[in-house]
């Protein structure tokens, strides 16, 4: 039994899962989202833009690479642009040390007619 707990723990310390990835890339979204500005003129429905976020041994962002965007025409290139803005303004610094990160930059237009979407009977 002993022997097991020890193998187990072994190989999660040398393959991190990727369940540890999925809220790292939410701080780092949500640090971005902090002060990132939708470009103006630009009516979206939903946008969508991913990227691979680098940050070296300090904690320092090195590199973002854009992996994709939506919609893929010229404004989903603008939204994607304004998200990476605000990775590079509010994201350049973390408690992440050597580690590339996919980080998702999503948006959604809120409703007309309020909060509540009711069915019509």
């Amino acid at each position: 039994m002993i022997k097991t707990c020890l193998a187990l723990i072994l190989a999660f310390s040398l393959f991190p899962s990727s369940l540890h990835a999925a809220p790292v890339a939410e701080v780092i979204a949500e640090m971005a989202g902090k002060c990132w500005k939708l470009p103006e003129k630009t009516d979206y429905q939903k946008a969508r833009a991913v990227f691979e976020v680098t940050y070296d041994a300090n904690g320092e962002l090195t590199e973002i690479i854009t992996v994709e965007y939506q919609p893929v025409r010229e404004a989903g290139k603008i939204f994607a642009l304004s998200a990476q803005q605000a990775l590079f303004d509010c994201a350049n610094k973390t408690e992440i040390k050597s580690r590339t990160i996919r980080v998702v930059m999503n948006y959604t237009a809120p409703r007309s007619g309020g909060d509540l979407n009711m069915k019509k009977r």
